[in-house]
């Protein structure tokens, strides 16, 4: 499986980017229901966790919105801070619940069938950066977590490293120089991360 993984990292900046292509470093569940909702247009709430700034908050958001729109069917919205400025903070249980008058305020508001709320659990921004994320799909209809997956990264992994090097051949291109440089950036890890949880849907 090493050899495989290594084989297509090689491939070069021309490979296209698939869900066999790239493992996903992470794990998922969906609601025995989540095929019979029809989700169309999904709000990604700003990410919320211990130490995390604004500017990353911001990276990861907008990441996690062109990582499901490139791997789903879903128009992904970014929601920003001032949209949510009148909006109660949604907090999804790991049960499923939350709390649905804050859906449908948001509903109302941007037109949306579901919304993505995220938590990062685990952040270091220095060398080995990690990054850690639990992301719920909370339907409008019935307010419950429809779907849910957790990513975890670590960068002083081996196998991690691989993955991600497949993923900044087939997906980012550039040289082995630029590619290293990833490997200090908590941006650049955001959004592998986020196209890890994307193809988890």
């Amino acid at each position: 499986m090493r050899i495989l993984m290594i084989l297509v990292a090689l491939c070069g900046a021309s490979c296209v980017a698939t869900r066999d292509s790239v493992p996903p470093i992470g794990t998922a569940r969906a609601s025995s229901d989540f095929a019979t909702y029809d989700i169309r247009r999904v709000g990604v709430m700003p990410p919320h966790g211990e130490g995390l700034d604004p500017e990353l908050a911001g990276a990861l958001r907008d990441a996690l919105a062109a990582a499901f729109t490139a791997e789903t069917r879903y128009e992904l919205v970014a929601l920003t801070p001032s949209m949510m400025e009148a909006v109660a903070t949604l907090e999804p249980a790991r049960t499923g619940r939350t709390r649905p008058e804050a859906v449908l305020d948001l509903a109302r508001r941007a037109s949306l069938d579901a919304v993505m709320s995220v938590c990062v659990t685990d952040l270091r921004p220095y060398e080995p950066v990690r990054l850690s994320l639990e992301i719920d799909l909370i339907v409008v209809e019935t307010g419950l977590t429809t779907w849910s997956c957790t990513v975890q990264v670590d960068t002083g992994d081996a196998l991690t490293r691989e993955s991600i090097a497949i993923w900044q051949h087939a997906v980012r291109g550039g040289d082995e120089a630029e590619h290293a440089v990833d490997f200090l950036s908590p941006r650049r890890i955001a959004e592998y991360a986020a196209a890890q949880a994307a193809m988890l849907l």
